[in-house]
């Protein structure tokens, strides 16, 4: 069993999906674990997107403040052919190991290249955005299209984040670009040959749940997201009983990034069992 700290009040102590400024979160990994501590929380886990970087820090201010961090990392794919972009979670990464490393840097590569074919495309649609700025607010960080959306938000073509996506960025809008290939086996594969324990993420942006669960059972997955910020009860509900039916663990969170504007995704938001991260360290192996 992971130790944790006693309890500290928080109505919702777990919360295993959160994003610092490490890729696009909005608070850096120690300011993140500090809030997550002001609000009560226990156990936090930190996914950022297709890096590690920030989990150092998250960790130190974590065992100064007595709270638990879960170590992971969100990875995107292309769907596989599905028309759905298919995100893994990965916790318990052997997050030093060279050949992980490795491919982490591939997957910055595609990311930069991503983002720069979406200013393109935005300057083509009239609503330019400089990719100097782009890059200042990504930081050292993994830079990916909510960057974009904070840019276009400064420079006045949207009125915030969400609009951005509404009208731009999403799958079907004029700025789109789809990802490199890398599909959700590939995923899998990565989360597993570094030591961790994949969890499919938000499932219902995979358009077909059970199919994408039985395909990527075959490689490895060992959890999905039931308890989601995002989710209503009968929703969850569902996810559950596919959950339970696979064998998979039943993780959650807020998937929380720091800004306002998406319902259910406050971070320590969505109530998930305290056991949780003791299931996902037992599917270790």
């Amino acid at each position: 069993m992971i130790p944790r700290a006693p309890t500290s009040g928080g109505p919702n102590p777990v919360d295993l999906h959160a994003h610092t400024t490490v890729s696009d979160g909005m608070l850096a990994p120690a300011a993140l674990v500090q809030e997550a501590a002001r609000r009560g929380l226990r156990v936090l886990g930190i996914t950022d997107h297709d890096t590690v970087g920030g989990l150092d820090e998250a960790e130190t201010e974590a065992g100064r403040l007595g709270l638990t961090l879960v170590p992971g990392i969100e990875l995107g794919s292309d769907g596989g052919g599905t028309g759905h972009e298919i995100h893994v979670l990965g916790y318990f990464v052997e997050r030093r190991d060279p050949g992980f490393l490795d491919a982490l840097d591939g997957l910055a590569a595609r990311r930069r290249e991503r983002v720069d074919r979406i200013i393109q495309r935005l300057a083509e649609v009239g609503a330019p955005v400089a990719a100097e700025r782009v890059a200042e607010i990504s930081g050292t960080g993994s830079v990916g299209r909510p960057h974009v959306a904070r840019a276009m938000v400064e420079a006045g073509h949207v009125p915030d984040l969400p609009a951005a996506f509404d009208r731009f960025l999403a799958s079907g809008r004029p700025a789109y670009v789809p990802r490199h290939p890398f599909s959700p086996e590939d995923a899998v594969r990565l989360v597993r040959d570094a030591g961790g324990v994949p969890v499919l993420a938000h499932p219902l942006t995979t358009g077909d749940v059970e199919a994408t669960v039985d395909r990527l059972v075959k490689v490895g997955l060992k959890g999905m997201e039931v308890y989601y910020g995002a989710y209503p009860p009968e929703t969850q509900t569902a996810l559950r009983a596919i959950a339970d039916e696979k064998g998979l663990v039943p993780s959650g969170g807020s998937d929380f990034h720091g800004w306002a504007g998406k319902t259910g995704r406050d971070l320590g938001g969505p109530a998930v069992p305290e056991d949780t991260a003791d299931l996902l360290f037992a599917a270790r192996g």
